[in-house]
């Protein structure tokens, strides 16, 4: 287990899924779209609760895989508000 493994998230848990075989490749790793998938879904249920009402997201800064996602482990998605403007909502997430 790396040090990266032993991290605890920061925020709050927004979301959890399960990984199924339709999200893997045949070495059974889940697609790196499907995980970044999920973590827009969540950004976008934090961002709407802060803003009362319709979000979209806007960009993403940077994204980095540390560990792969295999066939049947539960991601968990934590969120965290780290700024809000007059029109924006930026986030920290993690998976």
């Amino acid at each position: 287990m790396t040090d990266t493994a032993k991290t605890v998230p920061t925020g709050e848990l927004t979301l959890r899924t399960l990984a199924m075989p339709a999200d893997a490749n045949p070495a059974g790793d889940i697609f790196g779209g499907w995980v970044m998938a999920q973590m827009d879904l969540a950004s976008g249920i934090r961002a709407a609760e802060r803003a009362h009402g319709r979000v979209v997201t806007a960009a993403v800064k940077e994204m980095a895989f540390e560990l792969p996602v295999k066939i049947g482990d539960t991601l968990n998605i934590y969120t965290q508000i780290a700024r809000v403007g007059r029109t924006s909502i930026t986030l920290t997430v993690e998976a």
